[in-house]
């Protein structure tokens, strides 16, 4: 939950700000000019689809391949670096040893519709949903203490919908991993702003 830095470190002092996400808030005056950032391995939590589902058996309670977790590392990794830290003068670290601070994302209730696989039969399929999720990040100092945390529910590939009321939506792929850089993208802006 946002504004409890669980056992990793206190959260004390973060104070909420107005935001076009869900949830921010942050200690006063954070300053990362200069700061060396590690991006720990993003966490996911999957939901579970109902047994009364309308889904076809196989493609229940898909869960991404370590290829796919990899790649969407690589997208909150660029997209934080580019859209937010970037701006404020820090800088990302590969070695968690040599970090000024930690930041650790986690996607709650995610919901992947259809697999992610590019087969000629699964390169487009229909669901009850399009892909959604939480995406919640925390940033640690060196001490463990919680500096910034957020919080912001997103729908990815909602541009595909079906017309007229339909029940079942189309899902692609590549339109899933288009939607997700670009709403990431969209998140790490805001962040910055709420910020400013």
């Amino acid at each position: 939950m946002i504004g409890d830095a669980g056992p990793r470190g206190r959260s004390d002092g973060l104070q909420p700000r107005s935001s076009s996400l869900d949830q921010v808030s942050a200690v006063f005056a954070l300053d990362l000019s200069g700061a060396r950032v590690y991006v720990a391995p993003l966490e996911i939590d999957y939901r579970r689809q109902r047994p009364s589902s309308m889904q076809p058996l196989g493609l229940r309670n898909r869960e991404l391949s370590s290829g796919d977790r990899a790649r969407l590392q690589e997208v909150m990794e660029q997209a934080f670096a580019e859209r937010f830290l970037g701006r404020r003068g820090g800088r990302l670290t590969p070695d968690s040893r040599t970090a000024d601070y930690t930041l650790r994302l986690r996607l709650d209730n995610f919901y992947l519709p259809a697999p992610l696989e590019q087969t000629t039969r699964l390169r487009q399929v229909f669901s009850e949903s399009v892909a959604y999720g939480t995406l919640a990040g925390t940033l640690y100092d060196r001490q463990g203490n919680a500096v910034l945390q957020f919080r912001d529910r997103r729908e990815f590939g909602g541009t595909l919908a079906g017309a007229g009321g339909e029940r079942l939506q189309r899902f692609s792929p590549p339109a899933f991993w288009a939607d997700m850089r670009m709403d990431i993208r969209r998140i790490f802006d805001s962040l910055d702003q709420s910020l400013r």
